[in-house]
C-alpha cells in the first residue's frame, strides 16, 4: 500500500516488551525508535529491546523521554547508547503539554510551546536520515 501510495515512510508502533508483537512489528523494519524514561526498569526494558533488535540486524536509533527525571539514569542510558553504537535522537524533557494534547484529542503542534515542536520536527528528520 505504501509503495501504490509512493510514501516514503512508514511508522508502525509497536507493543512495549520483547514479545510476538514486538517481533512482528519489527519484521521489514529499516530502524527501530526506541523510546525508554530514565528509571531502571526503563534502562532494562530497553537493554533487552536492544538485543532483539540486534538480533534482527535492525539500526537503532533512541529517546530519552522524560530525561531530566532521574539525571543519574538518563547518563546509564547515555552510556549504553554510545556503548552500542544507538543513536541518540533527543532527549526530551518532562512536559505535562503530551497529556494535554492527548486528552484535549489534538496534535502535540496544535498545543505546544514552539520550542518542543522543533525538537520534534529535527528528530524526525534525524529519523529520516538515519533510517
Amino acid at each position: 500500500m505504501a509503495r501504490e501510495q509512493k510514501k516514503d515512510h512508514i511508522i508502525i508502533d509497536g507493543a512495549p516488551g520483547i514479545g510476538c508483537p514486538v517481533i512482528s512489528s519489527l519484521s521489514g523494519a529499516d530502524l527501530a525508535v526506541l523510546v525508554t524514561e530514565p528509571t531502571i526498569s526503563g534502562l532494562h526494558d530497553l537493554m533487552r529491546i536492544y538485543q532483539l533488535v540486534k538480533m534482527f540486524h535492525i539500526k537503532a536509533g533512541c529517546i530519552i523521554n522524560k530525561a531530566d527525571l532521574n539525571q543519574q539514569v538518563t547518563r546509564e542510558i547515555m552510556d549504553f547508547l554510545k556503548h552500542e553504537h544507538i543513536v541518540h535522537l533527543t532527549s526530551l524533557p518532562y512536559d505535562e503539554t503530551f497529556t494535554k494534547a492527548i486528552i484535549s484529542g489534538k496534535t502535540l503542534p496544535e498545543c505546544s510551546h514552539q520550542g518542543l515542536v522543533d525538537t520534534l520536527a529535527d528528530t524526525w528528520n534525524t529519523i529520516t536520515h538515519v533510517g
